[in-house]
């Protein structure tokens, strides 16, 4: 239901405000998004209304092991998925469809930190780039979060997903000088991975998503079952430390 509402009203098809290599490209610097709008509508109606579930589920669990947070991406990852890429521990889902690197931060400590984790997994800056936010300021934003994440923990690993390619021109373009910024902060970083699944998950000779991981649905940004398949292969070494 989150998904369908963002992808309503959500626009990807106006590329000269999120083609990083247009000439005539500024990248937007302010909260929310272009449209704001369509970004109340959002929050409003998805984004806060999946917070309320998630503090009601944790209000009644109290701890998780792991706990996953992030956009889509994450939001996707369905609980008998993740069963079934991690049996046996103690996992929680808290993505949110739409999820920016700023409404990240802001919702980081109540969402996840309060369940304790001793690694909290993370995807998430797709959205901002779809919205053309300028890359300093995401790039801010993710140090903003693994701050906040190591000052109430500095033992609390942190795991961060690179962002997968997608069958978006104009993110393909972007994404991969983001995700080489976060392999720098993991090599920077104690206690936090960069978990590569960008190079993986491309075509072979083509900067955009492989056939193997489209959704049948004709969904551009977002994979199928193997794409998750892949995610648990790739963070299964990490997550059993």
């Amino acid at each position: 239901m989150v998904l369908a509402l963002v992808t309503s009203i959500t626009d990807c098809r106006s590329s000269s405000k999120r083609d990083y290599f247009d000439s005539s490209f500024q990248c937007f610097a302010e909260p929310g998004w272009r449209d704001n709008s369509n970004f109340k509508k959002y929050i409003e109606n998805a984004w806060l209304p999946t917070r309320l579930l998630y503090a009601e589920d944790n209000s009644k669990i109290k701890r998780s092991d792991i706990v996953f947070a992030g956009d889509s991406l994450v939001h996707l990852f369905l609980p008998e998925l993740m069963v079934k890429e991690f049996p046996g521990q103690s996992v929680t889902n808290r993505g949110i469809g739409g999820d920016m690197t700023e409404t990240l931060l802001t919702r980081i400590e109540e969402d996840a930190l309060t369940l304790h984790p001793g690694t909290v997994v993370i995807e998430i800056g797709g959205n901002d780039f779809i919205q053309g936010k300028c890359l300093s300021l995401v790039q801010n934003n993710l140090l903003a979060i693994i701050q906040k994440i190591h000052s109430k923990n500095r033992n609390t690993k942190i795991l961060l997903i690179a962002i997968p390619p997608t069958r978006v021109k104009e993110l393909n373009q972007i994404v991969p000088v983001f995700n080489l910024f976060l392999n720098q902060v993991a090599r920077t970083t104690a206690n936090v991975e960069y978990i590569e699944v960008w190079d993986r998950m491309r075509k072979i000779d083509s900067p955009t998503l492989s056939e193997e991981f489209i959704r049948p649905n004709g969904d551009s940004l977002h994979f199928n079952e193997k794409g998750y398949e892949l995610w648990g292969k790739k963070l299964r070494p990490y997550l059993q430390k």
